[in-house]
């Protein structure tokens, strides 16, 4: 605007009416103001001011908001990605491994098919913040070798000189719940090649690491064709994993008591009889290789079967690993009425557990059972009571009657199975000599059924 514009204003100064009190010069022609708070002020050279609408403003508002969303939402997704990617190979196996509890299913029915469908690593969640920060301290060991010693299976015997599988092809098997015990849950491991192993969990273990491995090396020295052997360990702070063979036929209990109804395949004499010599064999050999070995923990549970109906012995030596804080959950019906510490069990002690046994195989009761019968005695005492009345036919199971020509064998066997369970530990036998026994009761019914196949066979015909 011409200074014309802007007289009559008494004082007014500037632009184009001449320099206010106080300035030096005027603005250069051309130059950009910058008055604050001046919304629409004039230019100097008589130009128009070049400023940013406010459209543009709120423009560039919107964009830069928009740019640190954008930004944002790439680093969720990149952390999301580098977290979950892991999980289908070593860094589930190794986070859920080493800290984490793996393999913590419940079983959803008898088979235990629930498990069928995990990996041995990812079997279980890990529930807690704490629970994750262990997984991840524990992988961070594995990786640097840890200050427990190495983050590897250990193998016994003929395995330990060429290792058929390492710690990640087990994390990454198939687990399926094999059951649950007094030492912890074992579980069946299919590996990628189609290869079965039995793994064991166990709870309640405290012991230092170089006395676990003293133990753990006892354990994994017996090796015999009757004992189901140790094949390799893996132990951690929070984590002690014991690999055995898988046998497909499961334990003796399951095949006596499951499924009594209709229909049912009954568990024959000459089975039954089978089973009690080479489970009697198993534990003798256990006896042999020291003083004070023992199993520790002899019932129809730990009676594995093969394909072919043979008996291995299972999980001896697991009440020498936990520690002194460990208390059973259920009163075991094996147990021998002098042992009050679990963790030391004497080789008379397993013999009074065997005949236990034989009294289960006879009778097809469950020792586990606090009452067998209405006057609660256990099982041993129960059959003492009926052989006392001469009674001894209503002992045996009623599976057990359709067989001709065993009567003999099995009250002999029963005479050997009321002496293994005597009250006093002095009363019974040695466990080498229960396997002899056994040996000549099965011998001596065998001949003398093959005499009477054979007088049968000789009579003359009408």
């Amino acid at each position: 605007m011409p200074k014309d514009s802007f007289l009559g204003n008494t004082g007014l100064c500037g632009g184009p009416l001449g320099l206010c009190p106080g300035e030096s010069a005027p603005t250069p022609a051309g130059s950009p103001e910058s008055q604050p708070g001046a919304g629409g002020a004039a230019d100097v050279g008589g130009g128009k001011k070049k400023k940013l609408s406010g459209g543009a403003i709120a423009g560039i508002a919107i964009g830069s908001v928009f740019g640190v969303l954008l930004l944002l939402a790439l680093l969720f997704f990149l952390c999301r990605k580098r977290s979950s990617a892991p999980r289908s190979a070593a860094a589930v196996e190794k986070g859920r491994e080493l800290g984490m509890g793996p393999m913590d299913v419940e079983p959803k029915g008898q088979n235990g098919s629930a498990g069928g469908h995990n990996s041995v690593a990812a079997a279980v969640a890990v529930p807690t913040a704490a629970a994750a920060a262990a997984a991840a301290t524990a992988t961070a060991a594995a990786k640097t070798g840890g200050s427990t010693g190495s983050k590897k299976l250990i193998f016994f015997g003929p395995m330990a000189v060429a290792p058929p599988f390492d710690l990640e092809d087990l994390l990454r098997a198939s687990a399926e719940v094999l059951g649950k015990g007094a030492f912890g849950t074992a579980y069946k491991a299919v590996m990628e090649n189609g290869s079965a192993v039995a793994v064991k969990r166990l709870k309640d273990v405290d012991l230092p690491e170089p006395e676990f491995r003293e133990r753990i090396a006892a354990i994994g020295a017996v090796q015999h064709e009757l004992v189901v052997p140790l094949r390799a360990y893996y132990f951690s702070k929070d984590e002690k994993l014991l690999v055995y063979d898988y046998m497909s036929m499961g334990s003796l209990s399951a095949l006596l008591h499951g499924n009594r109804a209709s229909g049912r395949t009954p568990l024959d004499w000459e089975t039954r009889s089978a089973v009690a010599l080479a489970a009697a064999r198993g534990v003798a050999h256990i006896h042999s290789t020291g003083p004070t070995a023992s199993h520790g923990n002899i019932k129809s549970s730990n009676v594995l079967l093969t394909k072919n109906y043979e008996a291995r012995v299972s999980d001896h030596g697991l009440p020498t690993l936990v520690g002194p804080s460990f208390s059973p959950t259920r009163v075991s019906g094996y147990r021998a009425p002098e042992v009050t510490d679990i963790r030391r069990v004497s080789q008379k002690a397993d013999v009074y557990s065997f005949g236990v046994l034989l009294l289960e195989l006879l009778t097809g009761k469950a020792p586990t059972h606090a009452v067998v019968n209405e006057e609660g005695l256990d099982l041993p005492r129960w059959v003492q009571s009926v052989v006392r009345e001469e009674w001894t036919a209503e002992v045996f199971d009623q599976e057990l009657l359709r067989y001709q020509n065993v009567e003999e064998e099995m009250v002999q066997l029963l005479q050997l199975a009321i002496d293994c369970s005597a009250q006093h530990p002095d009363r019974r036998p040695a466990m080498s000599e229960v396997a002899t026994r056994i040996d000549e009761i099965r011998r001596s019914s065998l001949g003398d059924r093959q005499v009477a196949d054979s007088a049968e066979g000789d009579e003359p015909s009408l």
